[in-house]
């Protein structure tokens, strides 16, 4: 029987327990409706000092659509006034997730590009994210493919799609003024060396082909070495080896690109991108680098890249781009950044006050080693004394506000904090205690602003 035509089978008595059931179902939905739930209790009343801080930023913030695909007059001069000299722009997303943000980072990043922003760099691999520069630059692929080769839930969205796409034809309008997408972490530089030692022979010839085979294969063998642990492949000399060995690779795609001319083009200055940047992530392994450090190295990179005086936006899970130690130990890429560039490096927080989220929810009743599913979840409300607290009571339903100046009175002596911000990344559980996803934030020693969206929707 085909579940199409059941109807036609159905039995007079069927019919009738089939409408009796659908009625009862109206009749209790009537009376839901009739009979609402008791509202939410209200809110925890502030203290003075709170109550002050609220009130200045009911005077100071710039409200702006939450899902406006351009940026209002309004909001565009907000952000040219937030973003003023600094050269990098870093966005920390401490509540991931959301559908809003995505559309703030895209916002952000066309009103900036008259005022010389020439990239968006997120916290995702920056071989595998070159695929997408290329796109976004008028090259063939797709969108949602590329996206998932970053291998990271965040990235392959909707929202990620539609802010890859708005790159895109904002590139094909403006030659002159293009904007980059990249990564700004190193995982491996397996994609680079794949995309230089798979150059057709048509191009390289059999003997130079063999030749970039060869020498980049150093690059694996140290990237899977042990420091320490497996002799030569380990050893600080034989890494260095490969110092020179990828920028001898480097000159030589250079010169294949001169000596061919407009044959292969496209596809050598690919390499060429591909073969510099395995030339940096050599050079910033030899160094031995903390974490941190190598990917404030990475994002001078690609700022570089970019252009001397070009503009660079930066999208960091959680709070990697404050200049933020968590723990007293784990050091985010906005504290070298910072002490780097001064204030020419901007840090901006994005929170919000409540609403559904997308995210892993870990199962209590898991087997040990089982990955938590990745779900919508209802977050739970701020706790009293948060800053969220206090900016949902805020009357705009999103806005900017910009920390530098504040007051030296109650309010501002308030704002200033050491404050609890929440912190949800990649796993959130209602049913833990609300302080286990909290973090202390000091405004502006951390961020010089925020982004607050009042109520915020899953990411799809």
């Amino acid at each position: 029987m085909h579940y199409g035509h059941c109807r036609h089978y159905m039995s007079s008595s069927a019919r009738r327990f089939a409408l009796t059931v659908v009625s009862s179902f109206i009749v209790g939905i009537a009376a839901c409706h009739s009979a609402p739930p008791p509202p939410p209790p209200p809110p925890v009343p502030l203290s003075d000092s709170a109550t002050a801080a609220l009130r200045w930023v009911e005077s100071h913030a710039s409200a702006f659509g939450a899902d406006d695909s351009v940026a209002t007059p309004a909001e565009r001069a907000e952000i040219f006034a937030l973003t003023t000299g600094a050269r990098i722009i870093g966005f920390s997303e401490l509540n991931e997730g959301t559908h809003e943000f995505p559309y703030v980072v895209r916002r952000a990043v066309l009103a900036l590009a008259d005022s010389g922003v020439r990239g968006i760099a997120i916290q995702a691999s920056m071989a595998d994210a070159m695929e997408i520069d290329r796109y976004v630059r008028g090259g063939n692929g797709d969108a949602r493919r590329l996206l998932r080769t970053l291998d990271n839930w965040r990235w392959e969205t909707r929202e990620m799609v539609a802010l890859v796409e708005s790159i895109r034809a904002w590139n094909m309008a403006h030659r002159d003024r293009e904007i980059g997408f990249y990564g700004f972490e190193i995982p491996t530089a397996a994609h680079a060396v794949r995309v230089i030692t798979t150059l057709p022979d048509s191009l390289t010839g059999p003997a130079l082909k063999s030749w970039l085979v060869q020498h980049y294969a150093c690059v694996a063998m140290n990237e899977g070495a042990h420091w320490g642990l497996e002799g030569r492949a380990a050893d600080s000399t034989f890494w260095a080896s490969c110092g020179p060995a990828t920028t001898q690779g480097l000159d030589s795609i250079v010169a294949l690109r001169r000596r061919l001319g407009s044959r292969g083009a496209s596809d050598l200055a690919f390499a060429e991108e591909m073969a510099r940047l395995v030339a940096h992530h050599v050079s910033v392994g030899l160094r031995r680098m903390k974490r941190e450090d190598a990917n404030a190295e990475h994002v001078m990179f690609l700022a570089n890249i970019a252009g001397e005086n070009a503009r660079l936006v930066l999208w960091g899970g959680d709070v990697e781009m404050g200049r933020l130690t968590l723990d007293k130990t784990t050091v985010q890429t906005g504290v070298p950044l910072g002490q780097r560039l001064g204030a020419r490096y901007r840090a901006i927080a994005f929170t919000y006050g409540d609403g559904v989220i997308r995210t892993h929810v870990p199962n209590p009743n898991a087997r040990i080693g089982d990955e938590p599913g990745l779900s919508t979840i209802t977050v739970t409300p701020p706790q009293p004394n948060t800053y969220e607290d206090v900016f949902r009571r805020a009357p705009e339903s999103a806005y900017w506000l910009d920390m530098r100046a504040l007051p030296s009175d109650l309010a501002g002596a308030w704002l200033k904090g050491p404050r609890p911000m929440r912190f949800i990344t990649d796993a959130y559980s209602p049913l833990a205690s609300p302080t286990a996803f909290q973090t202390p934030i000091e405004f502006p020693a951390n961020y010089d602003a925020v982004v607050f969206v009042k109520k915020v929707s899953a990411a799809k």
